[in-house]
C-alpha cells in the first residue's frame, strides 16, 4: 500500500525494499534524501530495519536448529508459520518427520505439517509430529532435490541445499585428532583469517574460531586455529580440530558427516576465500 509521503512523492515497503513514486506515479530508484528525512520517510525506514534485523533473527535460528539436529515441535512451527520472514527460510526446507523426508510445504494452525516427497507426492503426517531440518551433509546425493523444487517452481528463502558440503577425503588418519586445513599460511594471512571469522559470525577465543553443532544428539565444537592477537604469537595457521562437550578431544575417524562438513565449511570461510553466500 502506497502512503503519501514529502514533497509529492509516495512511499511503499516490498518485503525489505523501501519502494518511491511520484503521486503520478512514475517510480524513482531511490527515496531523495528529503522524503526519507520526512517523518512517514522515517516511519518507513524504522520499518524496514526491524524488518531487515527480524529476517536476519529468523534466519539464525533456522540456521541453529538445522545444526543442533534438535526435532523442532509442530506447535511452535504452526505459531509462527503465518509470519513472512519465518516462512521464507522454513517453505522448502528438505525435513524429516513421521519417519519420511521430504520438502516442507505448509504447516496448518492445528500443527499438521505437509511435506512433499522426493516422487513430488504430498504426504501429510499426524497433527503434532515433530519435524528435524536436515543438514545437506546427511542427504547424499542433493539433485533429486534441486529437480523437485525446480519441477514444481519453487525455491529455498534459505539456503539450505546450497550450503557447500566438504566429504572425509580416503585416506584420512582415523586417529588423527585434527588436521592441518591450510598449512604454512604467513601470519599476514592469520590476521586476514581472525577477521573472516569475525564477520563471517565465528566466536574467536584462545586463538581459535569457533563452529558449534550437534552430532548424532551430541553437541560439538569444530576449532580453526587464527592466531592470537598479539602479532608475536605463533605463526602457524590453519589447524582444525574438534572437541566434545567436556572439551575432549575427538578422532578424526569418529567424525560424523556433519561435523565434518561444518568444520572444514569454517576453514574454507576464514582461509579459503569463500563466503556465506557460496559456503
Amino acid at each position: 500500500m502506497w502512503v503519501s509521503a514529502a514533497r509529492g512523492y509516495e512511499l511503499a515497503l516490498d518485503g525489505t525494499t523501501l519502494r518511491c513514486r511520484r503521486t503520478d506515479g512514475r517510480d524513482v530508484k531511490s527515496p531523495p534524501k528529503g522524503v526519507l528525512a520526512d517523518p512517514v520517510g522515517e516511519r518507513f525506514a524504522a520499518l524496514r530495519d526491524r524488518l531487515v534485523r527480524h529476517e536476519e533473527e529468523c534466519r539464525d535460528t533456522v540456521e541453529s536448529w538445522l545444526l543442533s539436529g534438535v526435532p523442532v515441535p509442530a506447535g511452535l512451527l504452526a505459531r509462527i508459520w503465518q509470519d513472512p520472514g519465518w516462512r521464507s527460510c522454513l517453505e522448502h526446507l528438505v525435513v524429516h518427520t513421521d519417519g519420511r523426508t521430504g520438502l516442507l510445504v505448509d504447516v496448518a494452525e492445528d500443527g499438521r505439517v505437509s511435506v512433499r516427497d522426493e516422487s513430488g507426492l504430498l504426504y501429510g503426517p499426524p497433527a503434532g509430529a515433530s519435524v528435524t531440518l536436515l543438514h545437506p551433509a546427511l542427504l547424499g546425493d542433493l539433485g533429486p532435490w534441486h529437480r523437485l523444487l525446480e519441477a514444481h517452481g519453487v525455491a529455498q528463502g534459505w539456503a539450505q541445499l546450497d550450503r557447500r558440503v566438504y566429504r572425509r577425503p580416503e585416506g584420512t588418519d582415523p586417529q588423527a585428532t585434527g588436521i592441518d586445513a591450510f598449512e604454512g599460511e604467513p601470519f599476514t594471512a592469520q590476521w586476514r583469517a581472525r577477521m573472516n571469522a569475525l564477520e563471517n559470525g565465528f566466536v574467536v577465543r584462545g586463538g581459535f574460531a569457533v563452529a558449534k553443532f550437534a552430532e548424532r544428539f551430541l553437541r560439538m565444537e569444530a576449532r580453526c586455529w587464527v592466531g592470537e592477537a598479539d602479532p608475536g604469537a605463533s605463526e602457524e595457521a590453519g589447524r582444525l580440530l574438534w572437541v566434545d562437550e567436556a572439551e575432549h578431544p575427538v578422532a578424526v575417524g569418529t567424525l560424523g558427516p556433519v561435523a565434518w562438513s561444518e568444520g572444514l565449511r569454517m576453514a574454507e570461510l576464514i582461509y579459503g576465500g569463500a563466503t556465506n553466500d557460496d559456503a
